[in-house]
């Protein structure tokens, strides 16, 4: 049983008669309780929301939100894939809290990646991107779509972004890599060994090293001049991306805002280029 779950159960007996009935709704109700807000566990538990708040406080939280995410992280480490594909779903009611958990552990990713972030070396690793001489972005299986996203946008701020292929010919490409270039690597579990290994190749060329990954196991940590962790866990089947995209997002916008003019530069000219091949549906005959 979770540590959390062992912390309710050993100070049972110092709780009120209200907190008695949150702890057993809690312990009775594990793949329940952890997705309910305020307002649902004590609905749930027969307690006043008042009273939630000061459970949490007595279990030795900071807060509602942080004793929720004690809770969900001990439901994550329970389920492996497969015990969670095997999860039944008996009606429609379940089903729905089943997507409702899938939101509020997004929810909780986001905030869990937002207040881990080193600022200085977010900005650094920014700067760092900016003064390459060349941009390249690698990634493997799931990672690729966020790796996409990077490459799209950052193309739009500069001419020297080179997304690595996810095949035999990454190597030539790395294989290039010189001291003022930098490769972003982004992987998250299960992480990839030929990600790992193009990543150190590309280091000991001597190039910038940045890695967004999601745990203190990741083997890119090692490598990387500078690293930033994206919470990815999902009470479904696959492991969630959207605080990976979301941190993918910040640092584009950090290094747009640093780039600025010549983002509107670039920008002009592609937007000439969309409105001659008529891109889209919104550019009319007058170019306006």
């Amino acid at each position: 049983m979770p540590d959390i779950y062992h912390k309710i159960s050993s100070q049972r007996e110092h709780m009120s008669k209200s907190q008695k009935k949150i702890a057993n709704f809690i312990i009775e109700h594990p793949n329940q309780s952890p997705f309910l807000n305020v307002e649902g566990l004590a609905k749930s538990a027969g307690v006043s929301d008042a009273t939630i708040v000061r459970f949490a406080s007595f279990m030795g939280y900071r807060g509602f939100p942080e004793m929720q995410l004690a809770l969900q992280n001990a439901m994550q480490e329970q389920l492996n894939a497969t015990e969670r594909f095997k999860q039944p779903s008996d009606d429609t009611e379940s089903e729905d809290q089943d997507l409702y958990a899938i939101f509020l552990r997004d929810q909780a990713n986001i905030q869990e990646t937002m207040e881990g972030i080193d600022m200085p070396a977010f900005h650094a690793a920014a700067d760092t991107v900016i003064y390459s001489k060349r941009i390249f972005i690698l990634a493997n299986r799931s990672a690729v779509s966020v790796a996409d996203l990077l490459h799209y946008h950052l193309s739009f701020i500069f001419e020297n972004v080179e997304i690595v292929e996810p095949s035999d010919r990454a190597i030539d490409q790395i294989s290039t890599i010189r001291e003022d270039d930098v490769l972003i690597a982004l992987s998250f579990v299960r992480y990839s060994n030929h990600t790992l290994r193009l990543f150190q190749m590309a280091k000991d060329r001597g190039a910038k090293a940045i890695a967004f990954t999601d745990g203190l196991s990741s083997p890119l940590l090692s490598v990387a001049d500078y690293s930033f962790m994206a919470s990815s866990k999902s009470p479904s089947l696959t492991h969630s991306l959207t605080a990976p995209i979301s941190l993918i997002h910040a640092f584009i916008a950090l290094i747009g805002k640093e780039k600025a003019a010549d983002v509107k530069k670039r920008l002009r000219t592609i937007e000439e280029a969309w409105r001659d091949f008529n891109v889209f549906s919104n550019f009319n005959k007058s170019g306006t």
